[in-house]
């Protein structure tokens, strides 16, 4: 019995199906293993041959006035404290983002831990300037959002890979994250750049764990993300604007959507720590009010 090959045509005929057209922004996620194989020379390096069909697929689909992004994260300055360096840390998003990540043309952003890469008109624009915090409003994410892109999850269900969530949960104002500052090194263009860098990161207690697929099953059937096969898995697409929306709307129902379980929070512990004593109330009467002592930190 014959495999199926998935065609460069059939590729960008999915696309179509799902949405994307001409001029598009697009942010992909990717398994490319699952799709099964695909149309290439038998001389090509099958590893090679596979990437190079699908960001050429994209690159035909978008035209020239088109934007392609990919995330290209590298945890190992945040676990491990691995300097970050920008043209040169790898990409730990799988093989399709540092495929993109080493194309000429390409623009990465400077976050340590979360960066984006673009291809394309408007990959400056996305991926260039300051990226200090993980997802915040000037964040490529929260540009992606002004720009109502388009979220695509190939071979892959949103469940899994769909990483805008967290812009969303940064927006909504979830308790279960706080800001953590980064101080390690961050390098671009052979100079340090200056910091400190921040993200948005869950308690490592509390049994905080996610689990998107509620939301995944309430964007489609919100019709706010459609479902297209795609060789032997299927590819899914949501736009920014209407996934926040569905988003936020999730998140006002239960403000733990997102996650398997609520956090079991403790009541004297960070961050139910309770009062911290009179100082908070006191004011510096010279200082036109102002606030003569915060919170003290902990730890």
């Amino acid at each position: 019995m014959a495999v199926e090959v998935l065609s460069r045509k059939n590729f960008i005929a999915a696309l179509r199906r799902a949405g994307i057209r001409e001029g598009d922004v697009v942010h992909v996620q990717s398994d490319l293993r699952t799709p099964g194989p695909v149309e290439a020379s038998p001389a090509a390096n099958p590893r090679e041959a596979i990437l190079e069909f699908y960001l050429a697929g994209f690159r035909e689909a978008l035209g020239p006035s088109g934007t392609l992004t990919v995330l290209t994260s590298f945890e190992d300055y945040g676990r491990f404290g691995t300097p970050f360096v920008r043209e040169e840390s790898p990409s730990r998003a799988g093989a399709f983002s540092e495929y993109m990540r080493t194309q000429p043309g390409a623009v990465r952003s400077v976050h340590p831990i979360v960066s984006l890469t673009g291809l394309g008109e408007r990959a400056e624009e996305l991926c260039g300037g300051n990226h200090y915090d993980g997802y915040g409003y000037d964040s490529p994410w929260g540009r992606l959002h002004r720009l109502n892109a388009k979220f695509v999850s190939l071979g892959i269900g949103m469940r899994i890979a769909f990483s805008f969530q967290h812009y969303i949960e940064k927006q909504f104002g979830i308790p279960y994250q706080y800001t953590k500052l980064y101080r390690t090194p961050v390098y671009s263009n052979g100079r340090e750049v200056p910091g400190p860098f921040t993200m948005s990161v869950r308690y490592l207690d509390f049994g905080i764990a996610y689990d998107f697929s509620r939301f995944e099953k309430r964007l489609l059937e919100k019709g706010a993300a459609v479902e297209v096969a795609l060789g032997r898995a299927m590819l899914q697409l949501t736009t920014a604007q209407p996934a926040l929306d569905v988003g936020m709307a999730c998140l006002n129902e239960d403000r733990y959507f997102f996650l398997k379980t609520p956090p079991t929070f403790r009541d004297g512990e960070f961050p139910l720590d309770g009062f911290t004593g009179p100082e908070k109330y006191m004011y510096d009467r010279g200082k036109n009010d102002a606030p003569r002592a915060e919170e003290k930190p902990h730890g």
